[in-house]
């Protein structure tokens, strides 16, 4: 046989030797490969550690934070018009001008207003003449009653004519000093500092009686209007503190308050408008910019937060696994969830503070595994 096996390698070609040296090569290769992945079975008892993240579970505050976007507003924001009817002449400021107490805004053209004024004081001239003529008329009456020289029904028309002439001219007083207002309101002016926020009135152009020429935004308080959820707004109240930064600026951090919310909901959105109060605005804060609102609710107990990662789902519910770092193994832990924290999730019950608990992969854990730690755990979220 062996002289066989021999006259039979001669037998083969070159190329056929090759092929049969390396399929010998792989057998052995694959037998050296089983039989090292059976050593190590054999002493881990079937079970490689496995590397895991970690996390050491710490104490959450007494809240939940909240976060909204919303736009730098002023408190008090009033179109100014003309009260009363004419055509424009002249503008004085545009969009972004700070005007002042008593500052010009437009002109009407007053011809006619003036005109109104000047009949009113002719017939103001007219009604006192008439009065004086009635008085002296009376005077006279009063004379000539006591010789009986008229009768008393004489005398008590004289003295109806002067009740009636004064009371003319008191009219016509009156309509003096409203003609003389109508000529002083053909010049707009502003009654409280501010900035112009926005024009609607040209020059040319005829407008009404209360029709806006601008808006302006007063100077004074400033405020960010947000628009909160239905379900979180019946937790806001009147006062309640909020942090404000801007967007454009994110170091730029004003402290404010909530005051005021809606008593409706917008009927499109389902959003309730909640106006956030700001104590004392930075200068960087100017109106129209976006800026982020943060309100704390407050939530009872303190609890402790976790990773999201943290959790996975059980057969009963929820599960967390905690590391039983003398063991190098993991315990798997029911647990029950409280609500959203701003960095994870509230745990209100089946772990404590000093835990340390899974945070990657926990979906290929079981109960017992053995696990290799990190060298730093990191520490839990304290929200």
């Amino acid at each position: 046989m062996r002289h066989r096996s021999s006259d039979a390698r001669k037998a083969l070609p070159p190329r056929g030797r090759g092929l049969a040296r390396v399929s010998a090569l792989a057998a052995t290769l694959a037998l050296a490969a089983a039989t090292a992945g059976c050593k190590v079975d054999a002493a881990s008892g079937g079970d490689s550690a496995r590397p895991v993240k970690v996390a050491v579970v710490a104490a959450g505050p007494r809240g939940r934070t909240l976060t909204y976007s919303g736009v730098i507003r002023p408190r008090i924001e009033t179109a100014l018009g003309f009260r009363v009817a004419g055509k424009i002449v002249a503008r004085s400021v545009n969009v972004g001008d700070a005007v002042g107490v008593d500052a010009i805004i437009a002109r009407l053209d007053d011809s006619d207003l003036e005109l109104a004024e000047t009949a009113a004081r002719a017939a103001v001239l007219g009604a006192r003449t008439r009065r004086d003529v009635a008085r002296d008329n009376l005077a006279r009456a009063e004379v000539l009653l006591p010789r009986a020289i008229i009768s008393q029904a004489a005398y008590d028309t004289r003295r109806n004519e002067l009740d009636a002439a004064a009371a003319a001219l008191d009219s016509a007083e009156a309509q003096l000093r409203t003609a003389v207002n109508a000529v002083g309101y053909a010049t707009l002016r502003s009654d409280k500092p501010g900035i112009v926020t926005s024009v609607t009135g040209e020059p040319g152009q005829v407008v009404g009686a209360g029709q806006a020429v601008i808006t302006l935004a007063q100077a004074g308080e400033t405020e960010v209007a947000v628009a909160v959820p239905e379900q979180e707004a019946g937790r806001l109240t009147i006062g309640q503190p909020a942090t404000i930064a801007l967007w454009a600026g994110p170091n730029v951090i004003a402290a404010g308050h909530v005051r005021e919310i809606a008593g409706q909901a917008d009927p499109a959105s389902r959003t309730y408008a909640v106006r956030i109060a700001v104590e004392q605005p930075p200068l960087a804060m100017r109106l129209g910019m976006t800026a982020t609102v943060s309100l704390t609710l407050d939530t009872g107990a303190a609890g402790i937060v976790v990773p999201l990662t943290a959790l996975t789902q059980g057969d009963g519910g929820p599960i967390a696994f905690r590391v039983e770092a003398q063991d190098s193994v993991v315990r798997q832990r029911a647990v029950t969830v409280a609500g959203i924290a701003g960095d994870g999730v509230r745990i209100a019950d089946g772990l404590e503070v000093g835990d340390v608990v899974v945070t990657a992969g926990v979906q290929f854990l079981r109960d017992g595994m053995r696990i290799r730690l990190p060298s730093n755990p990191a520490p839990g979220v304290a929200r």
